[in-house]
């Protein structure tokens, strides 16, 4: 927050003959134009301080000034500047002569109403600072009591001060220099210096980048970062683990910024020194370190960094490549690499078997060359070829009489039988045809030409139910369990059951949970179980519209098949998630690493530096 009033004082001091003086005697040294003594243009000035003493006059401005423009001591711009101010002395603030006496009269702010409108009269202050300098005299004027200090100088000294701050602060909000984020931080900032938090002893943002890019300064910034709120959630965390390792003796990598230390922890001579460092933290494990070191910090192909590597391995080109690295460094289990195999030659034998329009569908999606290499196994697709595999496939559509998607497909993929009752195709189509015509679902024959489960389990031969809607009473209620058969029977050894009403319960340990693949089947002794809780009227009204969810679950089994396999071949392989050890674990993070810039320590304390360095 500079009290940017002051900024009218340096275009003021363009014009004043020290300027002239010290440009010659700074060429002089630079030995860019040699000044021979005396200076006859200069009214013979035998050193510099005759010279200085003859150009502070201001009826010598002008042959400085043409000095000056002869041996190109100045720029265009500020000659231009200086002539400026040569043509308008005789107005000038305080009736000032030179630059000394500008500095005193301007440097007061009791003088900046006058100050400002020469400068603006007379184009000695670009726009933007005019702006900043007009929002100081506003807010004065407004009633907004400024610093008790007189000068840049002075307020560079009193609005370090801790005590200051707040003042110093408040009078830069009033006048528009800090706004919004800015704003708030510095609130933040003053709030931690109240609780007697110590700010880091820098001034403005480079100074404090420097001072806290220094380990044994870290601990100071990160601390009032914390406290101030500058830093939050994972990156406090992460600060307070770099924190941590820093008090345990362990330093971190000498780089500063992301880039910089992306840079430096991927130098071979500088990995060992960037894990030690992250193991220390805990951004690393000792497993990924190893896995880091074994590798040399590189990933298949010589890739660095994880967005290097992610473009590497997701080239179907390369991933034989990724893979083998992987498989190298143990980075895929043996469980992985055993069912891998597996599905490999799952995938090869389906291949062989598709019809020739989808091979020539597929072929014209991957090429040629994709296409040899998945068939020798040279190659094993991830999901987008999975389901550009399965567009091919819906492509050709199931022929005439085959059951419900992929009648072409490979054997894995095919459906088991027809579809449901009446030939319908979907869950929907089979609800609403049950519900119109429960008799057609009823004598609907399962796949392979077995009836229902759930029919098997209460033919209607054994059935001695009341009528639908009725209550059931009396021995018309009893019916006798069907023997259990096939590899599906989901019952305990064969058992007739004599029910009376009201005891509707399985005898205790003769239900047997099936085990495998969630299906249909498992969903059956469900429902077997919580149909023996219900009361006998209800049963054969839930009866029938079990049967009809029974044909949907037929047709979901099927769908459910297809998918499986559709998903074998779509199961990305384990080296497209791999990340190069490097990255896996990460470089080592550098101290800057998790800093932005203008939130915490990546600038360190910037809203702190830049309220101080507008404070100046």
């Amino acid at each position: 927050m500079k009290i940017r009033y002051f900024i009218v004082i340096s275009f003021l001091t363009i014009a004043g003959s020290a300027f002239f003086t010290g440009k010659i005697l700074s060429q002089e040294t630079n030995s860019a134009v040699n000044i021979q003594y005396p200076v006859q243009e200069l009214g013979n000035c035998e050193n510099e301080t005759a010279c200085r003493a003859y150009c502070d006059e201001p009826g010598n401005i002008n042959a400085c000034l043409n000095f000056a423009e002869k041996n190109n001591l100045m720029s265009g711009e500020e000659l231009a500047q200086a002539k400026k101010f040569l043509s308008a002395t005789d107005n000038a603030p305080g009736g000032c002569r030179n630059k000394k006496e500008c500095d005193n009269y301007c440097n007061d702010i009791n003088n900046i109403d006058e100050c400002i409108s020469f400068a603006e009269r007379n184009g000695l202050i670009p726009e933007e600072e005019l702006k900043e300098a007009k929002q100081v005299q506003s807010a004065i004027k407004r009633g907004v009591k400024p610093p008790p200090c007189k000068n840049k100088q002075q307020c560079d000294i009193y609005c370090e001060e801790a005590d200051h701050m707040e003042e110093c602060i408040t009078f830069g909000v009033e006048a528009g220099f800090i706004q919004g984020k800015e704003a708030e931080d510095a609130q933040k900032m003053l709030q931690a210096i109240k609780r007697g938090v110590k700010p880091p002893p820098c001034r403005g943002r480079e100074e404090c980048e420097e001072y806290c890019s220094t380990p044994e300064n870290m601990e100071t910034c990160m601390t009032f970062a914390v406290e101030a709120g500058f830093m939050e959630g994972e990156e406090a965390q992460n600060a307070q683990k770099m924190l941590q390792a820093i008090k345990r003796g362990v330093k971190p990598p000498p780089c500063r910024g992301k880039e910089e230390c992306d840079i430096y922890c991927t130098s071979e001579n500088h990995i060992e020194e960037c894990m030690n460092f992250a193991v220390a933290a805990g951004f690393m494990s000792e497993e990924d370190a190893k896995m880091a070191r074994k590798t040399g910090g590189k990933g298949p192909g010589g890739c660095r960094g994880r967005e290097e590597c992610e473009a590497f391995c997701n080239n179907p080109e390369n991933q034989e490549t990724c893979f083998s690295f992987a498989k190298e460094n143990g980075m895929i289990p043996e469980e992985e690499l055993k069912m891998m195999e597996e599905g490999k030659q799952q995938f090869r034998q389906s291949l062989e078997q598709m019809p020739n329009e989808a091979v020539d569908c597929l072929q014209g999606k991957v090429g040629t060359e994709i296409l040899e290499k998945m068939k020798s196994g040279e190659f094993m697709p991830g999901p987008e070829i999975g389901n550009q595999m399965q567009e091919c496939f819906q492509m050709m559509g199931p022929p005439q009489g085959q059951g419900f998607e992929g009648g072409n497909a490979p054997p894995e993929m095919r459906q088991q039988g027809p579809g449901g009752p009446s030939g319908c195709q979907s869950p929907e189509e089979c609800q609403k045809l049950c519900e119109a015509n429960p008799e057609a679902c009823q004598n609907f024959q399962g796949p392979q030409g077995q009836q229902d489960p759930q029919r098997q389990q209460y033919p209607n031969d054994n059935w001695q139910g009341a009528p639908q809607g009725q209550p059931c009473e009396g021995d018309a209620c009893k019916f006798n369990m069907p023997p259990c058969e096939g590899e599906n029977c989901q019952y305990a050894p064969t058992q007739q059951y004599q029910v009376s009403p009201g005891e509707f319960k399985p005898p205790e340990g003769e239900l047997k949970q099936y085990e495998g693949v969630p299906g249909p089947d498992q969903q059956y002794q469900q429902q077997y179980e919580q149909q023996y809780q219900q009361q006998p009227q209800q049963y054969d009204q839930q009866l029938q519209q079990q049967q009809i969810q029974l044909q949907q679950q037929q047709l979901e089994l099927q769908q459910q098949q297809l998918q499986l396999q559709q998903q074998q071949f779509q199961q990305p392989m384990p080296i497209q998630e791999y990340q190069p050890p490097a990255e896996t674990a990460p470089p080592p993070p550098p101290p800057s690493a998790f800093f932005k810039i203008e939130s915490s320590l990546g600038a360190l304390l910037y809203p702190l530096a830049r309220a101080l360095f507008h404070l100046r």
